[in-house]
């Protein structure tokens, strides 16, 4: 089971306090509030206070991976998968068997990804499938207009 971390922009407060450059165009794309956060959780837990912990926000923002068949497994962030706002992580099975998972950036003027996984999916067995997500290809869509005025889109990869 995937699940997303949507929105997590909104738990962190104090973007103006991040002074290295380097961190600072990292957190840039996500869109951090200035100021305070929205829940003001960073008046509770330091950690939410980019002020105090500038790089607390790199550990949210992923496509984590949930067994729920095994109550002993650990929920697994897919790092492959990309860092964003994440607005679901929809799977499809490609003719040569790999999956390719459609996700959508909940970012204004967000991108459109795809990621692809190297290996290929083999039905009804678990021990094949279970790092699958590990490796692959993330994609970032380009649409463009064509002469006609059709869209035409190119996947590119990221």
């Amino acid at each position: 089971m995937l699940t997303c971390e949507e929105n997590f922009d909104q738990y962190f407060a104090h973007m103006q306090a991040v002074t290295d450059p380097t961190v600072r165009a990292l957190h840039d794309r996500i869109d951090f509030d200035e100021g305070p956060s929205q829940p003001k959780w960073e008046l509770h837990h330091p950690r939410f206070d980019m002020a105090r912990e500038p790089h607390e926000p790199f550990r949210f923002g992923w496509v984590v991976e949930i067994d729920p068949t095994d109550p002993a497994s650990v929920p697994k962030k897919r790092t492959a998968m990309g860092r964003f706002k994440h607005e679901g992580a929809t799977p499809h099975i490609a003719n040569d068997g790999r999956v390719a998972f459609y996700m959508g950036d909940d970012t204004r003027f967000g991108y459109v990804y795809k990621f692809v996984t190297a290996g290929h999916y083999v039905r009804g067995d678990r021990n094949a499938n279970l790092n699958l997500l590990d490796r692959g290809t993330l994609y970032v869509a380009r649409f463009d207009s064509d002469p006609d005025g059709e869209g035409v889109g190119t996947w590119l990869p990221s």
